[in-house]
This record gives C-alpha cells, sequence and structure tokens, in this order.
C-alpha cells in the first residue's frame, strides 16, 4: 500500500469520526444494548469463520432466518485461511468439496505457490472490490453488515487472528506464514507480538528490512484499519478482540483497544480491562449450567454488558440449559453455530447448498429465537431486571425487578416446585408458563398472593415463567 492510502485514512478519522459513531448503545443500568428504539439482550447465532470464508454460503439466508425468529444478534469471525488444495488432495471435513475461499488480502497473480497450491498472498494489499462483487472479501463483508442492518441485526465481528493459536493444520494454511506470502517462521509468539505498543505504526511505508514484531503491528494495524473503515459506519458492528483467551494475545491486546476506541468503534474484551471496554465477554466455557458465571459478571463493577461468545456444549437439551442459565443471570448469550454438532455438516455450514448433506442445524436456531422473544418481547421492562435467585428455590433460576416483575427458568434437574418470594402485602399478577422447545406459551392466569406465589413446572422437562404484577 503506498502513503495516498495512508492519507486517506489519517483523513477520513480526522475529519469524518462524526459519522462513524455507533447508533449501538448501552441501557441507563449499564447491562443491555439499546438499539434501535429497543432495550435487548442480545441472543444471537455465531457463524465462526465459515461466513466469510466460503463464497458460496449463503449469508442473506442465514440472516433472514435469524430476523424470522427473532433473533437480534449475528456473530462472525474475520477470517480464517481455507484449509485444502485446490486440487482436491486435502479438504475441510465440513465443506467436503474444493470451495472458492476468501481472506481480507488479495494474491499476487502469479508466482511461487502458497501451501494450498494458489497463488501466495499480498499482505499490503486487500481482497476489495466495488459493491456487490460479493465473491471477495470487503464487499461480501460489506453486504453482511447492510442486510443485517436492514433486519436490525447487530453484528458482533471478532477481528483477531484467524488461528494463530498453536494449531498446526491452520497455521500451515495462514497468510502471515512465510511458505503463504507471510512474514512469519512460525505463529506463536510472533503472529501477536508487536513492536511498539501505544504507538501506531501504521500510517508509515512498508519496509522489507523491518523486524517480524514491526512487519505483524503494521499488518493488524492495516487490517484493523480498514474493518474500522468499512463496516462501523454501518452503525450495527461491535468489534471483539479475539472471541476467548485461551491462547495468548502477545502485547496486543491494551494496543488495539485503544487503536479502536479512539475511532469510535465498540469494542468487547475480557474482563480484565472492564473498565474501558464497552461490552465484557466470559472466557468460553463448556458446562451446562452458567448461571454462576453470568451473575458474577452481571454484579461486577463498573456495569457493563457481559457476553457469552460460542461457548459449549452443541449438542441436545444441554445446549438450552446453557442458554437459559447464562440469561437468567443477566448475560447476553451467542451460541456457536458450527463445530461440535450431530455431524460436521450440521450449522452455519448448510447455508452452502454444495456441501453434502448439509444441515442448517434450525433446531437450535428455533431455540434462540424461542429465549430472545420471551426475553426481548415477553419482559416489559428490562432493564430493571437483575439476577434474583435467592427469591426461588435452589436449582431454580430467578431474574427480577422485585415486586413488579419476575421470570424464572427450570432446567430438567430442577426441583419441580418452587416459591416465589414477593413483598409483603397482597399482589395481583399474571402467570404465563413458556415452552423452551417450542416457543408456545400457556394463556396467562392471574393470581392473587401474598408474599409467596407457589409455581411448578408442568413436567419434567425445562420451563420458563414470566410473572408480570398488576
Amino acid at each position: 500500500m503506498d502513503t495516498f492510502f495512508s492519507a486517506c485514512i489519517a483523513l477520513l478519522f480526522t475529519t469524518c469520526s462524526c459519522d462513524l459513531a455507533s447508533h449501538i448503545t448501552t441501557s441507563p443500568s449499564g447491562h443491555w444494548v439499546e438499539y434501535e428504539g429497543r432495550t435487548l439482550m442480545l441472543v444471537g447465532d455465531s457463524g465462526t469463520q465459515c461466513v466469510l470464508q466460503n463464497a458460496n454460503l449463503n449469508y442473506r439466508a442465514w440472516i433472514d432466518d435469524c430476523a424470522e425468529r427473532g433473533i437480534p444478534m449475528i456473530h462472525v469471525w474475520s477470517f480464517m485461511a481455507p484449509r485444502q488444495k485446490s486440487d482436491g488432495s486435502e479438504l475441510e471435513e465440513r465443506w467436503k468439496y474444493v470451495y472458492p475461499g476468501l481472506t481480507p488480502w488479495r494474491r499476487h497473480s502469479g508466482g511461487q505457490p502458497a501451501h494450498d497450491q494458489l497463488p501466495r498472498w499480498n499482505l499490503q494489499l486487500f481482497d476489495d472490490g466495488a459493491d456487490g462483487a460479493l465473491d471477495h472479501y470487503w464487499p461480501r463483508a460489506r453486504d453482511l453488515c447492510a442486510y443485517a442492518r436492514s433486519k436490525k441485526i447487530l453484528v458482533g465481528y471478532t477481528v483477531f487472528t484467524g488461528w494463530i493459536k498453536g494449531n498446526a493444520n491452520a497455521w500451515a494454511y495462514h497468510p502471515f506464514n512465510k511458505v503463504n506470502g507471510g512474514h512469519l517462521d512460525r505463529n506463536l509468539p510472533d503472529g501477536v507480538t508487536i513492536a511498539t505498543p501505544g504507538q501506531e505504526i501504521w500510517n508509515k511505508d512498508w519496509q522489507e528490512d523491518w523486524s517480524t514484531a514491526e512487519k505483524t503491528q503494521w499488518i493488524w494495524e492495516r487490517f484493523a484499519l480498514k474493518a474500522i473503515e468499512e463496516l462501523n459506519p454501518f452503525g450495527n458492528v461491535f468489534f471483539v478482540f479475539f472471541d476467548e483467551h485461551s491462547y495468548t494475545e502477545g502485547n496486543m491486546g491494551d494496543h488495539f483497544l485503544q487503536f479502536f476506541k479512539k475511532r469510535n468503534a465498540l469494542w468487547m474484551d475480557w474482563a480484565p480491562r472492564r473498565q474501558q471496554v464497552d461490552f465484557v465477554l466470559n472466557d468460553t466455557n463448556d458446562r451446562p449450567d452458567k448461571n454462576s458465571l453470568s451473575v458474577a459478571g452481571f454484579f461486577a463493577k463498573p456495569a457493563r454488558p457481559y457476553f457469552l461468545l460460542e461457548g459449549g456444549p452443541y449438542r441436545g437439551a444441554d445446549v438450552r440449559t446453557s442458554m437459559w442459565t447464562f440469561a437468567m443471570g443477566g448475560g447476553h448469550y451467542s451460541y456457536h453455530g458450527d463445530t461440535e454438532q450431530e455431524t460436521p455438516q450440521t450449522g452455519i455450514v448448510g447455508y452452502d447448498p454444495l456441501v453434502p448433506g448439509g444441515d442448517k442445524g434450525m433446531e437450535r436456531r428455533d431455540w434462540l429465537g424461542h429465549m430472545s422473544r420471551f426475553f426481548n418481547d415477553r419482559i416489559v421492562n428490562l432493564d430493571r431486571m437483575a439476577p434474583h435467585n435467592e427469591l426461588v428455590s435452589e436449582g431454580v433460576f430467578c431474574m427480577a425487578a422485585p415486586g413488579q416483575e419476575y421470570a424464572l427458568y427450570f432446567t430438567s434437574d430442577s426441583p419441580r416446585n418452587t416459591s416465589l418470594k414477593l413483598p409483603s402485602g397482597s399482589i395481583e399478577a399474571t402467570v404465563t408458563f413458556c415452552n423452551p422447545r417450542t416457543g408456545k406459551e400457556s394463556a396467562p392466569v392471574a393470581v392473587a398472593v401474598e408474599q409467596e406465589l407457589q409455581l411448578s413446572a408442568p413436567d419434567e422437562q425445562d420451563w420458563a415463567v414470566h410473572v408480570l404484577c398488576r
């Protein structure tokens, strides 16, 4: 890239920063997200790297399915290089064919081949094109965000790192690998080690004699600028630093927090940076009962929307336990609609019509929709709600605005009966049972009680209950 590009980017952020201000805000309590006039619990479906990796994947159909179910958020990884060879001698099990792969960078027009047998990447040039050229990375990313915005859906965009985390197979195909045209002999720690944390270098001209840390920093900064320039103006995008902390971030974390924040981009990162970030994410956790995680995140100070992105389990009824227990603790939840499901072809992969045996995994998307509608449509005043498990029997989960509104969740392992503690004095309320598996609701029942309301799950399955005081 040349100095003209640098000057244009600098001009963009000195003269037009007001245009990049996000339309996403937090609620007055600090725990929820406000967007398009609504206070929201962000219940999301994650398309991981697949959405922006495979030009054949129909992400508009995916967004349509999410919108139809009332799911207000999707989450994608910025990139992961396809792990396939062009002659078909190596294929990814999920796709089972040589698909048209994309990354943010352009390839050379010829020369030595990369590990995948295609021309090597040129990390100084982006794979851009005119709007509508969806066989190129950046037009595809723009269209994804624009189409999601048209459906009033938010987009979480994980910026780094294309699996620079010790995965040997991913590294073999990574654009930063020297074999593929990059500048690194090894992935860790070089892929997350930058030369001058706190001091930006993107506006310098590329030098071949730079250290690997300088080159890594320049490439990541240019990529981050491109992502902000292209996606932030849509107003429905927030950016995520990694989406788990199961591997080292090197010395990049504080640097890129400031990099994005100074450019008016919403930034999500883990709890140690709670003071500075807009949204906080929980470390990926695979146990089904996640309530204690979200309760701790809810009550930590300062108040921030608290997220779980892509934590397991990914199969069976335990998925509902994971979703609902985290939500009942005041957390925002995004399901990992990709791997470790019934088959490698189940989930987001099913939106590629050429995948043999592709299955969209719609049951989980239905469950996400049922939960989203419970919290975002049925709950009257979400911003007043907070975790209150002390109001119910142990093993039952509760959120409440005491004296006004209550939400309960029975897992299949919860006691079948519970007393809901109410403020002293007579209270009139309506009680509605909601089926997390089907989304069906019982007819509201009016009750008049004093101090305690007795509630029973209709059967041995999991159930949600809404109690609205009048």
